[in-house]
């Protein structure tokens, strides 16, 4: 029955990744083909506002000379009403006229403009004008302007209208409000995944204490019973004792899964050094062939909930163990303190490693390389030392020597200054 409610309740995880794996590739799909049509109708839009821009530009050029200034003044009207910038050069290059309207630059007494030495030009306006118009000059060829009598008598130089320069940034600018949608929706798909990732864990979490609930109580009343009959300080009676206290430690620990924990511990070494007794005096069972041991100190100030941290912990040691080769090795944990606050804590071990291909994969929930595992150690291990103590935990190096684990608590708020 417990089997067929873990692969129920995982089961419903992986449908529920599959659809969201859907809805990515069809959030992808949408964004790419609108983002290819867009492009491809700019582009046309683009194409003809340009020729537009080239016909009335060209236009104006011809009228400018050989017709009265009563039948220019309609065009120039149109060109400014389309925001397509045009400058006038004689043929010393000298400009004597622009569209103020659009391009934004104060046209000068018309002296200031034929008084410029044309060799040396030093007046910052027409200095502005005259990269305007080479810069316009790259980008489309211009016009040549004759009088009646074909001779050339000045050069017509044109931009981009606004229209043509708003649609070539278009299709760019609605890729990213699309881009920046489809990251609102990740988001919030990854808000919903976590609060039901969140959700799994506080009812398992919940539901185990609730279950070691009535077994402790009955284990209770028979340890009062054995009692009676031995000696209290009886060793047998004694670790019975520490076993049954961890055990509603376990209960206690599972309840807070799911709220926020007090953190309010600060004797990291002591921490340690209680788990590593405790993991030595049931070992014996094993032959002494399993070393556990402490490595470095710790002086930084760091703040944890004992019980929570104590039972990452024992994972990773529990882990460590069933890792080692035919059951012989080292687990050991090295404390150390890192410059500017914080402590780094590595629990490694001499077993076999984690395969490549599953090292990304050990702290996902469900996921287990042991035939009766649930999958859910590794996964609480990050939630407790990530969610709940703001650090991080990662496996640092893995290889068929052993496995490190790193784990990082930050240092300690400062207290409030009164």
């Amino acid at each position: 029955m417990g089997m067929g409610w873990r692969h129920k309740i995982f089961g419903k995880i992986r449908r529920q990744d599959l659809f969201n794996l859907y809805l990515l590739i069809g959030g992808v799909s949408i964004v790419v083909a609108t983002t290819i049509f867009t492009i491809n109708m700019s582009k046309s839009v683009e194409k003809q506002s340009f020729l537009a821009t080239q016909l009335i530009s060209g236009i104006a050029s011809l009228l400018l000379e050989n017709r009265p200034l009563e039948e220019v003044r309609p065009v120039v009207s149109m060109i400014n009403s389309i925001e397509v910038p045009i400058i006038l050069t004689n043929n010393e290059g000298r400009p004597i006229l622009w569209n103020e309207p659009v391009i934004g630059i104060a046209l000068p007494e018309y002296q200031v403009l034929f008084q410029e030495n044309m060799s040396k030009p030093s007046h910052p306006i027409i200095l502005e004008i005259l990269s305007l118009a080479a810069a316009y000059d790259m980008d489309q060829q211009p016009f040549a302007i004759f009088n009646q009598e074909g001779k050339r008598v000045g050069t017509l130089h044109y931009g981009r209208s606004a229209l043509s320069q708003r649609l070539r940034i278009m299709p760019y600018l609605e890729l990213a409000v699309m881009a920046l949608f489809f990251l609102v929706i990740l988001w919030a798909l990854q808000n919903k995944k976590d609060a039901q990732a969140k959700a799994l864990f506080a009812g398992m979490a919940k539901e185990t204490a609730h279950q070691l609930g009535t077994p402790l109580t009955s284990i209770m009343g028979w340890m009062a019973l054995l009692e009676e009959r031995l000696d209290k300080d009886d060793d047998l009676i004694v670790e019975l004792n520490r076993d049954v206290g961890r055990l509603s430690m376990i209960s206690a620990r599972f309840s807070q899964i799911g709220s926020l924990p007090k953190l309010n511990d600060s004797d990291l070494v002591g921490v340690v050094d209680e788990t590593i007794i405790y993991f030595r005096n049931r070992l014996p069972h094993l032959g002494g062939r399993v070393e556990l041991r402490r490595e470095g100190d710790s002086i930084n100030p760091v703040v944890f909930n004992r019980d929570l941290l104590g039972w990452v912990l024992e994972n990773l040691i529990k882990n460590g163990i069933d890792a080692l080769i035919e059951g012989k090795g080292t687990i050991t944990i090295m404390l150390k303190d890192i410059p500017g606050g914080g402590v780094e804590m590595r629990i490694a071990d001499t077993g076999k490693g984690i395969p490549a291909r599953e090292g990304n994969k050990v702290f996902e929930p469900g996921f287990t390389t042991k035939k009766r595992g649930w999958g859910m150690g590794l996964a609480l291990v990050k939630r407790i030392a990530t969610q709940y103590h703001n650090g991080k935990i990662r496996i640092e190096s893995t290889n068929q020597h052993g496995t490190t684990f790193l784990v990082t608590l930050p240092a300690a708020p400062e207290p409030p200054q009164s």
